[in-house]
Parts: structure tokens; C-alpha cells; sequence
């Protein structure tokens, strides 16, 4: 999966905020990453470990990381030796955080069990565990979407190129587009949908939020956030971020 595809996912949300309303909600959303999902005991444990067949990448340090407001929390670390490296430790609830192996990111959902990263070349992916797996399933789906809209402008040129009539061409353009733009609204809602009760579903929730403040400079939902939010549990709405977010757009 392209590294570009990554950035705007779970946990970097963080760093597009831009005024105290937003800020508020991201205090809140670290919340969400520490504490959402099923509770572990103390006596549950993750262990990660990564193979990396890109040379740029040897003896470089991998982070697991996170944000706690505009705080920067790094929870582990080790080097990547022979294209490999490992991590382990406790854990007391399941959390979404970022593997940033210097300058590649990935998200983890750090939960109990073996995960394994693996990177070639433009592929990068986790899996081995439940949230993981479903996580990735999702991204592979999102990053086939986001490509062809990527390359609309490409073949709209080759199009016309070719002789095409450039009026026919540009409806047929923004034909696809819609259809390509509603299926991909159909699969993150659908995902938030199916994740209402744990980390995932609120996290890329809240990137759709942070998409539209961004967008429009201020605290407001869209149609597809309306869709989602109605159709929520209230266990959902009560979420200390989603709840702030709601509350802010009123």
C-alpha cells in the first residue's frame, strides 16, 4: 500500500487541527485510544515483529507511537537489524497507535496477540490479529478506490488524445467519479457500521470529522456523518470525542 495512503489514517489526525475547539476533541480522542474497545488484563501482552525487505530502512529505530493531545507519547521501540525487528510488552486495553519506522508510518491496532508487519517495496501491511486484519481488509479497499480517482485525470487526457469528443469525454469523467466517490462512501460507512463497538469505528469516524472541519474551517457534519451518527448506538454517541464533536457542530 502506497505511504501516501497512509497519512490521513487513524491516529495522525491530530496534526491537521487548528483552533482550541478541535484541540479539545483530540484530548478527548487520545481518550478514546487508550481506553476504547475491550478491556485486556494486566496479564495480556502484544508482541509485533516486522520483516522489511527495503534496505533504506536497516538500522533505523521503529517507533510505536501516539498522540495525547499535541503530545507525542512513545510507548516502544527497537532497531531494524537484517531487515527485522520485534517489539512486545503489556497491555491494558486496546488502542490504535502508529508504527513509524522513519518515514514510513503504518497504523497498528495494538491488541492482544502476534502481529506481524510486513514491508515490500510499496506494500506495507499488518496483520495476525482480529482489529488488524479487519483494519487492513478495509485500507486495501480504500487505497483501490482512491487510485482510480487518482488516475481519472490520466485517462481523461488519453481520452481526448485519442480523438474523443472532449464534452463526451468530460461526462463521462464525472460519471465515474460519482461512482467511484459513492462507493467509497458506501465502504467507509459501512466499516464505521460494522465497528461501532470498538476502536476502529470511532477512530476513522473522527477522521471524516476532521475531513469536513478542515474542509469548511469550521465544526460541521456532512451527509455521510449524518447517515453514521443516526444510525449509531448509544454507546457510540457517548464517546467522550464523538459526543464533543457532535456538540460542537451545534
Amino acid at each position: 500500500m502506497p505511504k501516501s495512503n497512509y497519512v490521513v489514517y487513524l491516529c495522525l489526525i491530530y496534526n491537521r487541527v487548528m483552533d482550541k475547539i478541535m484541540n479539545k476533541i483530540l484530548v478527548a480522542l487520545a481518550m478514546v485510544m487508550t481506553g476504547l474497545g475491550t478491556l485486556s488484563s494486566c496479564a495480556d501482552s502484544y508482541s509485533i515483529s516486522g520483516t522489511s525487505l527495503q534496505s533504506v530502512f536497516e538500522s533505523r529505530t521503529a517507533y510505536l507511537e501516539y498522540h495525547r493531545g499535541e503530545k507525542l507519547v512513545r510507548l516502544d521501540s527497537c532497531e531494524i537489524v537484517h531487515g527485522k525487528f520485534s517489539m512486545s510488552g503489556s497491555l491494558d486495553s486496546v488502542m490504535c497507535v502508529v508504527l513509524n519506522m522513519g518515514g514510513a508510518e503504518l497504523p497498528v491496532v495494538l491488541e492482544k496477540g502476534d502481529i506481524t508487519v510486513s514491508v515490500q517495496n510499496a506494500i506495507m501491511k499488518v496483520a495476525g490479529t482480529p482489529l488488524n486484519d479487519r483494519l487492513y481488509v478495509f485500507l486495501t479497499s480504500r487505497d483501490s478506490l482512491t487510485m482510480q480517482l487518482a488516475e481519472l485525470p490520466k485517462k481523461e487526457a488519453e481520452l481526448i488524445l485519442s480523438g474523443m469528443d472532449y464534452d463526451a469525454v468530460s461526462i463521462e469523467m464525472a460519471d465515474e467519479e460519482v461512482e467511484i466517490r459513492s462507493a467509497l462512501d458506501k465502504l467507509e460507512t459501512n466499516f464505521i457500521v460494522e465497528n461501532f463497538d470498538n476502536v476502529l469505528g470511532v477512530t476513522w469516524f473522527l477522521e471524516l470529522c476532521n475531513t469536513a472541519y478542515a474542509h469548511y474551517r469550521y465544526p460541521t457534519t456532512t451527509p455521510q456523518i449524518d447517515e453514521i451518527y443516526g444510525r449509531a448506538p448509544d454507546s457510540f454517541r457517548n464517546n467522550p470525542a464523538v459526543k464533543d464533536y457532535m456538540e460542537s457542530v451545534k
